[in-house]
């Protein structure tokens, strides 16, 4: 019978966004072949409530970090460690006991990632960039799409948001951060003014963007929602204005929903995004996207069926197993 991988996984970061959910995602399917531990933060409570119970989570504190984390790694013993953002991968040390690989989430620091073996990048940009610095191989991945089932009637949560009905619904998920450009969508939206129109926008830190929206009761910010899915099925057109992305979760979770999508072009889609239907956008032409939130807020729109093939989760995170094999044949 074939040995078990001991994977770790390490993610040291404070809230839940994509790196986040790749984490999970990844941890849920390894967990049926491989032990899998995962070092988080303390202050991360995001992880109890999304992870299997039979992955084994350590939680340490922002003091001697790295002391903590030798002192794990000596006790587990894993064949892989896979670090995912620069500050979780800056306090590994190389080691032929193990190999450590990396999933570049954000843009590549060499300081942080000179004791990787491996990266994994998600784009050719991220690939061309870090094949000039990098000596250990890179590998490319494309993420996934791995969603929960709707468990709320759409009717209900707009009720709940007060939203009316007959109001078409432009939304967007993501972090309340510049890198996602939503103060874009938000002055685009306030001065494009489209009737009988509402926009939601979801994610973390949304209440820092609360004095934006005084006075407009059709536009909504909400925090971290416990099932995105609920949400993109209300959606009636998803707009997406990122500045710049390593990829992107939600651009192609929309998809799955067959939503009509505006978006930017950015290094994290610029690979793939001309393969599907979608109004892309300029971020420099700020009246441009205005006239399209106008345009589109009248016009009935049809649900586009895009092919995914590409984004399938269960073959994606196979992928990354056999990265491992391969590195660990070296």
């Amino acid at each position: 019978m074939k040995k078990k991988l001991n994977i770790m996984h390490i993610i040291l970061s404070k809230k839940y966004s994509g790196s986040e959910k790749y984490v999970c995602d990844l941890a849920k399917y390894q967990n049926k072949i491989s032990n899998i531990s995962i070092i988080t933060s303390n202050k991360n409570s995001y992880f109890n409530k999304l992870l299997p119970k039979k992955v084994n989570k350590i939680e340490i504190s922002d003091y001697f970090k790295k002391f903590q984390i030798n002192k794990i790694i000596k006790n587990l013993k894993p064949d892989i460690i896979h670090s995912h953002l620069g500050e979780a991968t800056k306090l590994l040390n190389k080691s032929n006991k193990y190999k450590i690989i990396s999933t570049l989430h954000m843009n590549y620091k060499h300081r942080y990632y000179k004791n990787c073996d491996a990266i994994i990048v998600s784009n050719k940009t991220q690939f061309s960039q870090i094949s000039k610095i990098f000596k250990g191989k890179i590998f490319k991945n494309y993420l996934w799409i791995n969603l929960k089932k709707i468990s709320q009637n759409k009717n209900i949560i707009k009720k709940r948001l007060n939203i009316p009905l007959k109001n078409k619904v432009f939304g967007s998920i993501g972090r309340f951060h510049p890198q996602k450009g939503f103060d874009i969508i938000l002055n685009c939206f306030k001065r494009a003014s489209p009737k009988n129109t509402t926009l939601l926008l979801i994610g973390n830190d949304h209440n820092e963007y609360a004095h934006k929206i005084k006075g407009y009761k059709n536009i909504i910010l909400l925090g971290h929602v416990a099932n995105v899915s609920n949400y993109y099925n209300i959606f009636d057109i998803a707009i997406f204005a990122s500045r710049w992305e390593t990829f992107g979760f939600s651009l192609i979770e929309s998809m799955k929903f067959k939503i009509p999508i505006i978006s930017s072009i950015h290094i994290g889609n610029k690979d793939w995004i001309k393969k599907f239907n979608i109004f892309p956008i300029n971020l420099k032409n700020e009246k441009d996207i205005e006239k399209k939130i106008i345009s589109l807020s009248k016009k009935k729109l049809n649900k586009n069926k895009y092919n995914l093939k590409m984004f399938d989760y269960e073959k994606n995170c196979k992928k990354i197993s056999n990265i491992y094999n391969e590195i660990l044949k070296d």
